[in-house]
């Protein structure tokens, strides 16, 4: 692991130990906290190659062509290449003015990450817990390295659902129009006002079943949804094809079951459980909801997993709480304890050991080693072909259903 990498891990787990017990204000622990949070921009922000997807976004972004307008190049791009007119018009920003990625990447982090932390900030007091848990399970890379156009988008669509749940509905619209033009995976969004659901064990079953019917009935309608896009063209009838087109059997079902609902789903309910504050338990209620809805796409419908993002860090924040408690309350201990560790080990399957034969290397190999702007190695490059294995292995014949 590259040396930063262990700076931050450490420095989180000493002020974890030192101030994460400590409920009331205090200006030290803020101090300590806020600079983490400049520490990861700047970590992901001169960064040079780190990601998979990072250098698709970098051969755009060196093919913006300086002679045409910049909202024409928005509208070509959208056709082309799939990408939302705000995010063109961002790379195009960059381009004109400093002409390097490095500007991109810089803003991207500083919108995400200031976002994620102020959030966190407002709802959990294991402020320490929640940058290590952000870390560890790569959701910091995923979210400034990867999915960087999505990240602004969810970034904004937090920023909104906070605004509604504060009593505030225009903003929370305003914010859904401009995540969308972000990327379009933030429409999903739209369901967040009318959610509102027990959180009890009985409605995690209900859902189960649910998502159960969905997955049995997925073929039908995934099939309409293609045959409806078949006619079209561009970047976003390719990628409508291609997500709708992924399946999974009943085995990756059940364990997307175990991942996405059964688990979460425990962390977050004694999450709400203990929660003291009566305004922030109220908004855990419609956040967990939400996130019900979000999981029961990710369940039955392998291709729009993604969902699951814009609520990935409210997840983060609600898991910091349960690791915290874990040994200071007694009641279901066997059980939270059980769930942490299959937590770990899902997180462990599916995200650092995921294994790329063609290119030999692990998943946790697109982020390090470490290298930024005053060291452009060229032994990074091998995550591009990475990040075209990964996509192979998306669409192989084996997660794919016949559409017909």
């Amino acid at each position: 692991m590259s040396l930063i990498y262990i700076i931050v891990i450490a420095l989180s787990v000493y002020y974890s130990i030192r101030w994460d017990g400590v409920e009331e204000d205090n200006a030290f622990k803020k101090h300590r906290y806020w600079m983490l949070c400049v520490l990861l921009i700047l970590i992901t922000g001169f960064s040079y190659g780190l990601g998979g997807d990072k250098f698709v976004y970098m051969r755009q972004f060196e093919a913006i062509p300086t002679d045409i307008p910049a909202l024409e190049y928005a509208s070509l791009a959208m056709v082309i290449q799939g990408n939302m007119p705000l995010w063109t018009l961002l790379t195009i920003f960059a381009k004109k003015c400093f002409d390097s990625f490095y500007a991109v990447q810089i803003i991207q982090a500083v919108i995400t990450n200031l976002t994620f932390f102020y959030i966190a900030s407002k709802y959990t007091h294991r402020n320490f817990c929640f940058i290590i848990v952000y870390f560890l399970t790569l959701t910091y890379f995923i979210f400034n390295t990867e999915i960087m156009r999505e990240g602004i988008a969810i970034a904004i669509c937090m920023v909104g659902m906070e605004a509604y749940m504060n009593g505030n509905k225009r903003n929370f619209y305003l914010c859904y129009i401009l995540a969308i033009l972000f990327h379009v995976s933030a429409a999903v969004v739209i369901v967040f006002p009318l959610l509102r659901l027990k959180i009890t064990f009985k409605t995690l079953a209900f859902t189960i079943l649910i998502s159960l019917v969905f997955w049995t009935l997925s073929d039908i309608a995934m099939g309409k949804i293609v045959n409806s896009v078949l006619g079209g063209t561009g970047a976003f009838a390719t990628k409508i094809i291609k997500y709708s087109t992924q399946a999974n059997n009943l085995n990756g079902f059940i364990g997307n079951v175990l991942r996405f609902l059964i688990l979460p789903f425990i962390v977050m309910y004694y999450s709400f459980l203990w929660e003291e504050d009566e305004d922030i338990k109220r908004k855990k209620q419609k956040l967990i909801s939400f996130y019900l809805v979000l999981a029961v796409c990710a369940c039955s419908l392998a291709g729009f997993s993604r969902f699951r993002n814009y609520m990935e860090i409210y997840y983060l924040i609600m898991l910091s709480d349960f690791i915290f408690t874990l040994f200071r309350k007694k009641e279901h201990f066997l059980l939270r304890t059980g769930t942490l560790v299959a937590t770990i080990f899902m997180l462990l399957w599916q995200l650092h050991f995921t294994y790329y034969p063609k290119n030999e290397v692990y998943f946790f190999q697109r982020y390090t080693p470490y290298r930024c702007i005053i060291n452009e190695n060229k032994d990074v490059w091998f995550r591009e072909e990475v990040h075209k294995e990964s996509v192979e292995q998306t669409v192989s014949d084996e997660g794919t259903r016949d559409i017909r």
